[in-house]
């Protein structure tokens, strides 16, 4: 029997879904050397038929922004609008998706990326405190992606105060002034997974923000190989 492992892609933002404060080459870079240790991953950039052409491909890592205006996002295009479309349907057929740190502030001309993601980052109310050595708690200690670890440490910055819906599950929080915000979670369906952790290339210097993310992946891909069906005939 021949065994196919599960492919991964990076989509990294670059163009359309790149903005001023965030080095997606480095993270997207940093993104692929850890998940590569485990699977064959691709990192493409963001353009439509990175999202758009998704067979062959069982798990998506978004790693895209605002744009270079977050007061004005990006417009409809048409391109883009069918490359959303079908990216929905690789997700009905059973793909995964895992969104990192912009990720929650990305696609905001895909009115379905929310409830993807399970969550947003909501202008004028969003924010994080400056980038710093960071602890991050777990809430979910016999979650999957949660394995092997007691707490993430990492040189990043604290998401706060997104917006998350009901039915996901909290993963990761942190302290911000006594009140505790949730910078991870899974989605209600089980079908993604969000991490707010991975600024830059110093927040992948992280022994346990790798292991929280390769976990994930993991859990997202059911931890198995996936054999395809026998050639007719």
């Amino acid at each position: 029997m021949n065994i196919v492992t599960p492919r991964v892609r990076v989509l990294t933002g670059d163009q359309r879904y790149a903005d001023p404060w965030h080095p997606f080459a480095e993270t997207g870079a940093a993104l692929r050397d850890w998940l590569a240790e485990a699977y064959p991953v691709e990192l493409r950039t963001d353009e439509p038929d990175a999202l758009g052409e998704l067979a062959g491909i069982d798990l998506l890592v978004v790693n895209c922004g605002v744009g270079a205006d977050p007061a004005n996002p990006p417009a409809a295009n048409a391109e883009w609008d069918a490359a959303f479309a079908a990216c929905e349907r690789w997700l009905a057929d059973g793909g995964r998706v895992l969104g990192v740190h912009t990720a929650a502030n990305t696609f905001a001309d895909w009115p379905a990326w929310r409830g993807i993601l399970g969550g947003r980052w909501i202008r004028g109310t969003s924010m994080h405190p400056p980038r710093g050595p960071s602890r991050f708690r777990v809430l979910a200690p016999d979650h999957p992606t949660l394995a092997g670890l007691t707490e993430v440490e990492a040189e990043d910055e604290r998401y706060s105060l997104l917006s998350r819906d009901s039915g996901t599950v909290p993963l990761l929080d942190h302290d911000l002034d006594g009140s505790a915000e949730v910078m991870a979670w899974a989605s209600a369906d089980g079908r993604a997974v969000y991490s707010g952790l991975g600024h830059d290339a110093r927040a992948y210097d992280s022994p346990t923000a790798k292991r929280f993310v390769t976990n994930a992946a993991r859990w997202l891909l059911g931890n198995r190989e996936v054999s395809p069906p026998a050639s007719p005939g």
